[in-house]
């Protein structure tokens, strides 16, 4: 967490009218550019970790890459502010961009998901100190492989996605889960990487919902340590 998180004062002012000045610690924001082969594609906010997982994950999750065969180069600035994604193209010389597919089904069991829902209601280190980030899990079955965090939840997926890829983790066989609510947008994320199984404390859209079903993914929401709700 060193260098994520600074510290500033402010004033709590209770129902009474009594005040209190207290010492907060707030997470950084950091700003990242993304180019693909030399032309920007992205202006992001997020925090200041995890970046080149992040990169690769934002360019699987939006249909640049299929896997680390499709990129040639990422290199960062020495801010870390601006990356540049250099990748490989198709005969014409263009980027092919990929479409959704999808996802092969698997098996898996109620007692996974409630185990996992035990390991995320512990809580993650810098949102235990800040209250501030979105966090996600990525596993096999019960056994978690990566955990992460950003201020933004589709930022996580990203970072989840990134390391699988970086790491020859097959995204086919785990479940995502995540923090925060799942719009189309965050579930385009899911489907581009063919995960089958994306979990969530919180709530879906009802277009996220007709998304799973059209393209096979298995989602579960309000998903506690002793209550899951299926959208099937």
């Amino acid at each position: 967490m060193n260098g994520l998180i600074d510290e500033t004062f402010h004033t709590v002012i209770k129902a009474g009218g009594m005040k209190e000045r207290k010492k907060v610690p707030l997470i950084k924001e950091h700003n990242l550019a993304i180019s693909v082969n030399g032309e920007q594609e992205f202006s992001l906010t997020c925090i200041n970790d995890l970046l080149y997982e992040f990169v690769v994950g934002r360019l699987l999750t939006t249909g640049y890459i299929l896997g680390i065969e499709d990129i040639k180069l990422i290199s960062f600035d020495q801010s870390f502010e601006n990356a540049n994604a250099i990748l490989r193209c198709d005969s014409k010389g263009k980027i092919p961009k990929h479409k959704m597919k999808n996802a092969a089904p698997i098996e898996w069991n109620r007692e996974d998901i409630f185990e996992l829902a035990n390991d995320f209601s512990e809580g993650m280190p810098i949102h235990s100190v800040t209250q501030s980030t979105h966090s996600c899990l990525l596993a096999k079955g019960s056994t978690v492989l990566f955990s992460c965090e950003d201020i933004g939840r589709h930022n996580t997926v990203d970072k989840a996605v990134g390391y699988a890829v970086l790491n020859n983790i097959n995204l086919a066989e785990c479940t995502l889960y995540i923090s925060g609510r799942i719009p189309v947008d965050m579930m385009q994320k899911v489907i581009f990487a063919r995960i089958p199984v994306v979990v969530s404390k919180s709530v879906p859209t009802i277009d996220s919902v007709k998304l799973a079903k059209k393209y096979g993914v298995t989602l579960i929401a309000k998903a506690y340590p002793d209550q899951i709700e299926i959208f099937d």
